[in-house]
């Protein structure tokens, strides 16, 4: 018998004694169903025994439908899972196992030496799957510094609404003329843009308001010209219709997005990131008050500007002069 021919003999074997679990996702993808039953952590026999079923369990309940999402789901909970397991001998229920004490305890004993990044993911996964499974909310870990990149030029600028033009289908153009609208002229990040529907924007006095849902709520006036783009993507639509529309993955619905834009190559990438980062290092440009542009952009503190702030232009500080001793009221 051949390697082949013994792995594949173990999978359905596997699979036969896991085959209960199946049923909690009936629309579970073969392929994903291949990677839970396949997947071998680096732990121990036992303890790999003692909480297999359970790591399983809580992978399906998440309803992953690609192979990097059920791949870390499964990588990080078997550990953790483990780790819980051995150190404290709990019971194996969601409620017991994911809870701030443990989550952070884990990071504390376990990784200690590994990146910011990394620490930052395990806790975004954990947490994800505490909120999913149980309702409680993990906090997590500030997001890792990285570097903004430079704003769109006008150039960038004329290149993506080019491309958003030239795409082949009404529903590929609207979709398109949505990314541009929302992250170029409003500043929402990706998750925000999947949650907007055609009744959350406004135009009043003829201007455009977006009305963003979600987490950080907050109403949004529309920077020109991208409220023209937004205008041209919502056009004839009805209120409930999502500005953008495709396929919405429970697991991680921003990847539709991405999808689209990956599927769509341009000489300028629309990346919903850059778009935000440009409306925001304009709205430092503008003088925008600093309280104002942290609550339209959603933003909790002042620390999350430090990559935008390194791409606006430098102040002129005797602009500035008459507000500073006091000769000019502030606005």
């Amino acid at each position: 018998m051949t390697r082949k021919d013994r792995l594949n003999d173990i999978f359905l074997s596997d699979s036969a004694t896991y085959a209960h679990l199946r049923g909690l996702d009936p629309e579970l993808p073969d392929h994903v169903w291949h990677v839970i039953i396949r997947y071998r952590p680096q732990l121990s026999p036992v303890q790999w025994e003692a909480v297999r079923e359970f790591t399983i369990t809580n992978a399906i309940l998440m309803k992953p439908r690609t192979f990097e999402n059920v791949r870390r789901l499964m990588t990080m909970s078997a550990r953790f899972g483990a780790w819980v397991w051995t150190s404290t001998g709990s019971r194996l229920t969601p409620e017991i196992i994911y809870t701030q004490n443990h989550v952070y305890r884990y990071l504390q004993e376990r990784l200690p030496k590994h990146s910011e990044s990394h620490r930052w993911g395990v806790v975004r996964q954990l947490g994800s799957i505490a909120d999913t499974l149980v309702g409680t909310n993990i906090k997590r870990l500030p997001a890792p510094y990285i570097r903004g990149r430079s704003p769109f030029t006008l150039s960038d600028a004329a290149s993506m609404h080019s491309w958003a033009t030239s795409l082949t289908t009404p529903l590929k153009r609207q979709n398109a003329w949505a990314i541009l609208g929302l992250a170029g002229g409003a500043g929402l990040r990706t998750q925000e843009i999947i949650d907007m529907r055609i009744g959350d924007i406004e135009v009043l006095d003829g201007r455009v308001f977006v009305n963003v849902p979600g987490k950080r709520p907050r109403r949004v006036p529309v920077l020109n010209p991208w409220n023209r783009t937004l205008l041209r993507s919502i056009k004839n639509r009805t209120p409930d219709d999502f500005v953008f529309r495709g396929y919405r993955l429970d697991e991680y619905q921003p990847r539709t997005l991405q999808t689209f834009l990956t599927e769509h190559p341009a000489r300028v990438r629309a990346t919903v990131s850059r778009l935000r980062s440009t409306w925001i290092v304009t709205q430092i440009d503008n003088g925008l008050p600093l309280p104002v542009l942290l609550s339209l952009a959603g933003l909790v503190g002042a620390h999350s500007l430090d990559k935008h702030l390194i791409h606006a232009r430098a102040a002129n500080i005797n602009d500035y002069i008459g507000l500073i001793v006091g000769d000019e009221a502030t606005r």
